[in-house]
């Protein structure tokens, strides 16, 4: 006996997706990270709410890596380019993170001016800073 799976269950399940969660405390960032990747229906919709998340302070480090696995769910695209640099040029983005996001360009083998202006922004972000000359 064959069994049909409703259309609609099929394209919810491929348009939905699944973001890999890393390991850590489940927090209203999680949480803010988990609606826009679930329930919002329009990826430019959910890119703005990313792109929020990824400017805001303090980020946790696993809050981050989940941030960026939700970025990068399902392709490459101008905003999410911008998504990750906003994230790339927050003070609290860590090392470990910004390897993170070099790690998954590479995986995705992006091509293009949006992966140039992402590496760009990871280059500029783990170069010393200048000296101002100024004593501490």
């Amino acid at each position: 006996m064959r069994r049909t799976v409703p259309l609609l269950l099929v394209l919810l399940l491929l348009a939905g997706g699944c973001v890999s969660r890393p390991k850590g405390p489940d927090t209203p960032t999680m949480q803010r990270i988990d609606s826009a990747t679930h329930i919002i229906e329009y990826p430019s919709q959910r890119l703005i709410i990313l792109k929020q998340v990824a400017g805001e302070p303090e980020l946790q480090p696993h809050e981050q890596i989940y941030l960026v696995n939700a970025i990068l769910m399902g392709g490459f695209s101008s905003d999410r380019a911008e998504a990750l640099i906003t994230l790339i040029r927050n003070p609290c983005c860590t090392p470990a993170t910004r390897e993170y996001i070099r790690a998954g360009l590479k995986k995705a083998r992006f091509l293009g001016r949006d992966e140039r202006n992402v590496i760009d922004a990871l280059t500029a972000a783990e170069s010393p800073r200048p000296s101002t000359g100024v004593a501490p």
